[in-house]
């Protein structure tokens, strides 16, 4: 349950306001920051991936307009483009935390933007006018690592033809892209580990170095005193918060429903909405859509049978009671004995022709070619990634956590430094 990545668009400000922004992006990128290890980056470039932690500023001086019926790039007054995390922008992970309120978590991010950028400009104090372009949604559930693998492999022969043509899979990971929408759904624990994990230690440790006021000067090189090696154990400390936050990872399955600014735009009548106009609501009710429709649409095929009376029934609803009396004696045989001693029994040409129609009517015998759940299944049957399922996982970032921090913090410790 929380907000995540944003992209917002600014009012239109005057050209000196625009030169002054340009500026301190590249002082923030090529010199402030330089002195002393990245804690925050503001950049003028794209975000990687969701993953990135770093803030996406751009000042624009061309937007897109229809002209005979097709998009082109004009000149026009300046504005500003940011998109980030604001989970990873208030807490520096989104393993756990859940951020919401969309209109307060705007506020508050804008606000803060414009103490990084030192700009007292009017679009900075008041985030309602900015308009929204793109909202990520998220719920994220508490499942173990084999429950998670588990439920990828029911994914593995699913199909959804209207999102078919640029769909990933992964073994941790099924991507959805869409105009309106785009889907991800992933295991959290993987992800840290390659993408996150490194850059938020090496966060903690600068913020612990600044709090110690031991940044690294070359005039401390060489220098190790006793608040270092105190300092030190902290850092330990540290890695001991990371690794333990590494662990909830793993149990963590993530949901995430991207909302493009084309939906944004038909959901408000020809136009981009702004940030007053946006909340949490409005955010919930289409994560919903989307995942009861992409449910939906891979219900007859995710829905593997378990036991004898489910295979017997699905045969007789598919095949009718003929041929699934056969197809029963070859499903039992495939359980009992395997697939080679079944090839023994029957010409080539039947096994494969018996064993098409098992995948095709969705009934699983061996986990090794089509997915089989296990009787005793890691994965709940009952599990579903709504509010109302019982693995959601809702804690908060306590206020005195070590992940209790956002980038301006580190801004501010740094002008003290």
């Amino acid at each position: 349950m929380a907000v995540d990545t944003v992209k917002l668009r600014s009012p239109e400000i005057d050209e000196g306001t625009a030169v002054f922004l340009e500026r301190q992006c590249i002082l923030k990128q090529g010199v402030e920051l330089a002195t002393g290890e990245v804690l925050y980056e503001i950049t003028t470039g794209s975000l990687e991936g969701s993953y990135d932690a770093r803030i996406m500023f751009k000042v624009c001086r061309e937007d897109w307009i229809t002209i005979g019926g097709k998009p082109q790039q004009v000149p026009c007054k300046p504005f500003v483009i940011v998109e980030c995390s604001w989970h990873k922008f208030f807490h520096g992970q989104n393993v756990y935390g859940n951020p919401t309120n969309f209109q307060e978590l705007a506020r508050l991010f804008i606000n803060l933007l414009g103490e990084i950028m030192g700009s007292d400009h009017g679009m900075f104090a008041d985030a309602s006018k900015w308009q929204v372009r793109r909202v990520d949604w998220a719920e994220v559930f508490h499942l173990s690592p084999a429950a998670q693998r588990e439920f990828f492999r029911s994914f593995r022969d699913v199909h959804f033809p209207r999102r078919a043509k640029k769909e990933a899979r992964y073994d941790s990971a099924l991507h959805f892209p869409g105009k309106f929408y785009t889907l991800r759904i992933y295991s959290k624990g993987p992800e840290f580990k390659v993408h996150g994990a490194a850059v938020l230690r090496k966060a903690l440790v600068k913020r612990q170095q600044l709090q110690e006021g031991q940044a690294a000067h070359p005039h401390n090189q060489g220098q190790i005193s006793k608040k270092v090696v105190a300092g030190m154990d902290r850092y330990k400390y540290i890695n001991r918060k990371v690794e333990a936050l590494q662990r909830l990872a793993n149990w963590r399955l993530r949901f995430e429903v991207q909302i493009n600014a084309d939906k944004l735009h038909h959901d408000f009548n020809s136009r981009y909405p702004l940030v007053s106009e946006i909340d949490d609501k409005y955010l919930i009710v289409i994560y919903k859509e989307q995942i009861f429709k992409l449910f939906k649409e891979g219900k007859s095929e995710m829905e593997t049978v378990r036991t004898h009376d489910q295979v017997h029934s699905r045969l007789n609803s598919v095949y009718g009671k003929r041929s699934s009396n056969n197809l029963m004696a070859f499903w039992l045989l495939l359980s009992t004995r395997g697939e080679e001693a079944t090839k023994d029994r029957y010409s080539r040409s039947q096994f494969y022709d018996n064993r098409k129609k098992l995948v095709d009517a969705g009934i699983s015998w061996h986990s090794t070619d089509v997915f089989i759940i296990p009787q005793d299944t890691a994965l709940p049957r009952d599990f579903f990634p709504i509010q109302a399922d019982p693995r959601r996982c809702i804690a908060k970032v306590s206020a005195n956590s070590i992940f209790n921090f956002c980038p301006v913090e580190q801004h501010q410790l740094l002008k003290a430094a």
